[in-house]
């Protein structure tokens, strides 16, 4: 099943340009602007003055300067900078190959050993063309395959052309290493990869690190266009954008070497499917020189390290796992794409590009499909990749190029900022659970790239249909601040408050709710419904399971129980408290018994945690109709809507975080059998 999905080298190249893309939508070179249509220069004081009213619903005609000023036209810029990108990148990948070959003095093999090699590259590759070149220069046992499309290069270095005869199989190890390459077809992504990550780092990193520096020295802001400052224009501002800019370059080679790793490892499972015997690889690994305690190129990263490769050798979990880095780059890349489309600076701007925020983040919801399904049962997982999207996603929105302007130095406290990324952060945690459930709900029936196209599709509707609303939320937060409403003292609740009044504006009417509840639980409960009878391995014993679902029942039950009371109380105050107590009672019980339920399963915690939490909401639903609304007054059919809504809403983050504890508890060891004594 996981050899017919795309590859992990694939779902990884998506990240990486998503990120050379999202962040020149909105920051790049103030010399792309040179051309376009600027606007009246207004003084930094008088500008944040302005924005502050805006942001408080208040039309102050003195600001009309400020609204003629916002109206430059950059979309010039902005093309002028994504042309440069592909320019470059396109003539890196198409005259690399013969500036590499001229630069290490590359020269054709010839003789006995050509013979042998063209003979191999016959047995695995067909008809594929393949010229192979020698490196004299290099004493070592090393290969490279490099190359374009229509020409691909395989190059072996002078110490691998002497194991032809001093050590055959070693030799042919080498050798089938780098035509895997060329078999798995990702030699293109490999050159696209590299020349793409030097031109983000040659047209946006580097320059603006310049920049920052320049601003620093000279006491300035960083940028040339006034409209990129509205809250600040002194040399914090610079401080600040060269940390931004060194987060960025970090989360780049992260990317690329997420691309770069995994082709590796590919290629020697092609190996192994080539012969099966792992014993040259296996000696071509333990006999490569250590790698140096604190190396100085960055190019020792483009390979995994040797013990993983090893361990690829006797298993598939290396080969499959996603690991931290990926989902981590993968809610980088995320919240970077939609930056330009959800964040307050850039709903402000006038005469811009549209940017397909949807587009990316249906992109984005594939890879991390794609992953998830070739990832299933591999060990770790079930911890590292929500914890790595969590920290993506609040991580990524931290180095999108509108937060130096919507929250560095404007007048929002940090502990209100800091929220929002709380936000952010319980978002991916749940959303790397969901994935992981539905994609090992789904895995024993995917057969290749089309029967993966079920529950690929429901993720990325999920994905898609949620993105934008979960970042709005921080805009909405800083509004929220600013217009005083809710007024409360403590930041992380006015969050939460702004956070479930969006949540319950959207779902209140009930048809979104139903489509909710239909995409994130009975679709994947479906599938599980219909395996109920296949055979499926036993799931490991785990101790403490009754501890932890008492424990997880009553901490759900309390927290919700407080979270709710305290939202409720500023929702709905004209309603009085029993409204607000039959939410509140009805949030807590439901994630009381989701909690309970999923810590003590040992097989499907997430979908008997989420069925518990969908019955008690219908019946705590029947309660109220039958027996308490009786005696009261109705409630409409808006506050029954947003009970259930809470409800689900509870019991969902409860079942699925106690899943997720339960993957920490020990593993109970097996009975041994006894022998049966004649």
């Amino acid at each position: 099943m996981r050899g017919r999905l795309p590859s992990a080298t694939t779902s990884a190249f998506v990240l990486l340009i998503s990120l050379t893309f999202a962040t020149t939508a909105i920051y790049r070179p103030g010399v792309f602007d040179l051309l376009s249509v600027q606007g009246a220069e207004v003084a930094a004081k008088v500008r944040e003055a302005c924005q502050l009213a805006a942001l408080k619903g208040l039309d102050d005609p003195a600001c009309e300067v400020v609204r003629r000023g916002a109206r430059q036209d950059l979309r010039l810029g902005v093309l002028l900078c994504f042309a440069t990108l592909v320019l470059l990148t396109g003539l890196q990948y198409w005259f690399g190959p013969a500036w590499r070959i001229r630069r290490r003095r590359l020269r054709p093999v010839v003789g006995e050993v050509h013979d042998e090699l063209r003979r191999m590259a016959g047995e695995v590759l067909g008809g594929r063309r393949v010229v192979f070149l020698l490196d004299v220069l290099n004493p070592g046992v090393a290969g490279l395959a490099f190359g374009r499309i229509g020409r691909r290069y395989v190059v072996i270095s002078r110490g691998t052309w002497m194991l032809f005869e001093r050590d055959r199989p070693l030799f042919r190890a080498v050798v089938l290493h780098e035509l895997a390459h060329v078999r798995n077809r990702d030699l293109t992504i490999t050159a696209v990869t590299l020349a793409m990550w030097r031109s983000y780092a040659a047209v946006i990193l580097v320059p603006g690190l310049l920049a920052a520096v320049n601003g620093m020295l000279s006491g300035r802001a960083p940028f040339l266009r006034s409209e990129q400052m509205p809250f600040g224009s002194n040399v914090m501002l610079s401080w600040l954008f060269a940390v931004q800019i060194t987060g960025l370059a970090v989360l780049s080679w992260l990317t690329r070497s997420v691309v770069l790793q995994s082709r590796e490892l590919l290629a020697d499972a092609r190996v192994l499917s080539w012969q099966e015997d792992a014993t040259p690889l296996r000696r071509l690994f333990e006999q490569a020189p250590a790698a140096r305690r604190r190396p100085v190129s960055l190019r020792v990263r483009t390979h995994p390290h040797l013990a993983v490769r090893r361990a690829a050798l006797d298993g598939q979990a290396p080969l499959v796992r996603q690991g931290f880095v990926f989902p981590l780059a993968l809610g980088g890349c995320f919240s970077l794409t939609m930056d330009p489309a959800t964040s307050l600076t850039a709903q402000g701007r006038t005469n811009t590009l549209p940017w397909p925020a949807e587009a990316f983040a249906l992109l984005l919801a594939v890879a991390l499909g794609l992953r998830a399904l070739r990832a299933v049962g591999a060990p770790g997982d079930a911890v590292h990749v929500p914890l790595g999207l969590a920290a993506g996603l609040a991580g990524g929105w931290v180095l999108a190029p509108s937060r130096l302007t919507d929250h560095a130095l404007a007048p929002f406290p940090v502990s209100v900022q800091l929220g929002g990324l709380v936000v952010l952060a319980v978002a991916g945690l749940l959303l790397g659970l969901w994935v992981r459930w539905v994609a090992r709900v789904w895995a024993p029936r995917v057969r290749g790239l089309w029967s993966a196209l079920a529950p690929l599709s429901l993720i990325a509707a999920v994905v898609t249909l949620s993105a934008r609303m979960f970042y709005d939320v921080q805009t909405q937060i800083i509004v929220a601040h600013v217009q005083k409403y809710p007024a409360v003292s403590e930041p992380l609740a006015q969050v939460l408050i702004t956070a479930q009044i969006m949540l319950d504006s959207r779902l209140s009417g009930g048809v979104l709710l139903l489509v909710a509840i239909v995409l994130l639980m009975l679709a994947p409960m479906a599938v599980r419904l219909a395996a109920l009878g296949e055979r499926r391995p036993p799931a490991p014993r785990r101790k403490g399971r009754l501890a932890l679902a008492l424990a997880c029942g009553a901490a759900a039950a309390v927290i919700t129980a407080v979270v709710s009371s305290t939202v409720n109380g500023y929702i709905f105050q004209r309603s009085g408290a029993t409204v607000s107590g039959l939410i509140a009672a009805g949030a807590a019980s439901g994630a009381a018994l989701a909690a309970a339920v999923a810590g003590w399963s040992r097989t499907s915690p997430v979908a008997k945690g989420m069925v518990t939490g969908l019955a008690a909401a219908v019946l705590y639903a029947l309660v109220l109709e039958l027996v308490v609304l009786p005696l009261r007054a109705a409630l409409p059919w808006m506050l029954h809507m947003i009970i259930l809504e809470r409800v689900l809403e509870a019991a969902l983050i409860a079942g699925l975080t106690t899943a997720l504890l339960s993957r920490l508890l020990p593993v109970q060891a097996a009975p041994v059998a006894e022998p049966v004594r004649g």
